[in-house]
């Protein structure tokens, strides 16, 4: 049985910001023991890529798919914090949210009544993508909000950007947040303690004014949050298509079909095998013109089903499913 209320963390950050790669350079590199810790991952589709890079031995990790956890999915996310809280074998848990997450629509969910003496929230960390500042596809209203409730602020992907530019996003974030703590980082790399120290943080004063205001669970749908202009606010036709390889694809199909993809697409990733290495298993992540390729070596890569998930505003379904064709059809 729990002595202590069960620290939470929360990861937010607009889709293809970095909260993936920098959770898991945390938990490469944390002196908090793997078996000590929970994650939950939220993602907005149906397949949850982001569940798959982070899973390893003796990390309890849960995934959350198909609704976002500031609404669609809140009961699932309460019920899974409620079951974590009962383990006393726990110092933490990570939940990381989708791209698409309103962050105060997650804090009340968290700050209910049914989790108040079963835990505590610890910090609210958000990641920046220095490269893409302030982002696009109509989010900067979510990004806003994200960067109001943070208390401390990864401004990643550094490396994409000049010094004048670093300072100018620097200034632009103090603007909206005055108090939270900024860190420039590449690829998510962080000193792990700095997101696991207690008194670093003074997230727990700052959102007593919030616990304050009650618990309305208004229910938060993406695209007609009232808080935002209609023309500001992430669409409610945020959609997620799901393509399966089943069997290895050609580089330069593979490269062909992503040159073709409509400007609907605004983010895509997910694990894919080559024909010319098909033993290898690759991630692929893609935010705009920003694409990248990883060989893992995943603990459970023979579990994990190739295919690709694509995510954008009203995405053109059955022009997406006719360009993949090429990849079905690729030879082997």
């Amino acid at each position: 049985m729990r002595t202590q209320p069960l620290p939470l963390l929360v990861l937010t950050g607009f889709l293809g910001s970095g909260k993936t790669s920098t959770l898991q350079h945390w938990l490469s590199h944390t002196d908090v023991p793997l078996k000590r810790i929970a994650v939950i991952i939220n993602d907005f589709g149906s397949v949850n890529v982001d569940a798959s890079l982070l899973g390893r031995r003796q990390l309890e990790l849960r995934s959350i798919t198909g609704g976002c956890v500031c609404c669609q999915s809140f009961e699932e996310l309460v019920g899974q914090v409620q079951a974590l809280s009962e383990n006393p074998d726990l110092d933490l848990v990570w939940i990381e949210t989708s791209g698409l997450a309103d962050p105060e629509e997650v804090l009340d969910h968290l700050t209910s009544p049914e989790l108040q003496e079963r835990t505590v929230m610890q910090s609210m960390v958000l990641v920046i993508d220095g490269s893409d500042f302030p982002c696009s596809w109509r989010g900067r209203a979510v990004q806003e909000e994200q960067i109001r409730y943070a208390d401390l602020i990864l401004l990643n992907k550094v490396d994409r950007i000049d010094e004048k530019k670093r300072q100018g996003i620097e200034i632009a974030l103090r603007k909206i947040n005055p108090s939270a703590r900024i860190i420039s980082t590449q690829r998510g790399e962080i000193e792990p303690s700095l997101l696991n120290d207690k008194g670093a943080s003074n997230f727990s004063s700052r959102i007593h004014g919030h616990d304050d205001e009650g618990h309305s669970h208004h229910h938060h749908e993406h695209g007609h949050d009232h808080h935002h202009d209609e023309e500001d606010a992430l669409p409610h036709a945020a959609s997620t298509l799901f393509l399966p390889l089943h069997a290895p694809v050609e580089r330069p199909v593979f490269q062909r079909f992503l040159g073709t993809l409509p400007t609907s697409v605004f983010r895509a990733k997910g694990f894919i095998r080559f024909a010319e290495s098909p033993e290898q298993l690759h991630t692929f992540q893609q935010v705009r013109d920003q694409a990248e390729l990883l060989v893992l070596p995943l603990e459970n890569a023979a579990d994990i089903a190739t295919g690709l998930v694509l995510i954008g505003p009203n995405l053109e379904e059955k022009r997406i499913r006719e360009l993949a064709e090429a990849l079905v059809s690729s030879p082997t």
